[in-house]
């Protein structure tokens, strides 16, 4: 297939089909993403509410909308139809916008979710150990566990929680790597708290969702322009005939 416009547009329409499957895939990419991060923030929904969810589930439906766009750029390309390739600049050049949008948004609220967060983990401490079965005290047990830490910012936060003073002055048995017989933690436990780890985990998600978003963001930009020129080489060359 050769080049239109008498060599004025600098590529083919089978390039422009192939960077059109290529969003294909991005959009796979932005679901597979997406769940990571949504199952993340899903697991510890109890310290991040839905502040930090709702970009992740965004993300995937984003990534859903770029594969039905996709398809105008694949057959209009494939097609040389004027008409769907119309169709996948606009639509791009909106979701473009909306990514920017979507950036900024996330860059305000990112010091206001840091102190949700450590507020969320002080205030849930003292619901710990209330219900065995509870989510918090299966999320906090989890949480130690994985992270190896003990407390919000420090093993001393329990000092002033329900479960340390009516379990003789014992901290929960995943603040340590080996309880005692009782099954709860006296001494040994890790210095660690968990507010750091659960902060600097929840920022290397949404770094990954950045720079994921970014990417095809240049993509998008790249294929606005292309079938721009797409468009003008094909009526140019309808005319021509």
């Amino acid at each position: 297939m050769g080049r239109f416009g008498l060599g004025r547009v600098p590529f083919t329409l089978s390039q422009t089909f192939l960077l059109c499957f290529l969003y294909y895939l991005s959009g796979l990419v932005l679901i597979a993403v997406g769940g990571l991060a949504q199952g993340f923030f899903k697991e510890y929904v109890q310290f991040f509410n839905n502040e930090l969810s709702t970009p992740a589930m965004a993300i995937i439906v984003l990534g859903c909308v770029i594969l039905v766009i996709s398809f105008f750029g694949c057959c209009g390309a494939k097609k040389e139809n004027i008409c769907m390739l119309r169709t996948f600049a606009g639509l791009m050049g909106v979701i473009l916008i909306l990514e920017l949008a979507g950036g900024i948004a996330v860059a305000i609220m990112k010091s206001q979710v840091q102190d949700l967060l450590e507020e969320n983990m002080q205030k849930s401490m003292n619901e710990y150990g209330l219900k065995n079965d509870s989510i918090v005290t299966l999320t906090w047990d989890e949480m130690q566990k994985d992270y190896g830490c003990c407390g919000t910012k420090n093993s001393t936060d329990w000092e002033d929680t329900w479960f340390y003073t009516n379990h003789t002055d014992a901290f929960p048995a995943s603040c340590c790597a080996h309880p005692n017989d009782e099954g709860f933690c006296k001494d040994l436990v890790y210095e660690n708290g968990c507010f750091g780890a659960l902060r600097d985990a929840g920022k290397a998600h949404m770094v990954i969702i950045a720079g994921v978003a970014l990417g095809i963001a240049v993509l998008q930009a790249i294929g606005i322009w292309m079938s721009c020129c797409l468009i003008k080489g094909v009526r140019e060359r309808y005319e021509i005939l």
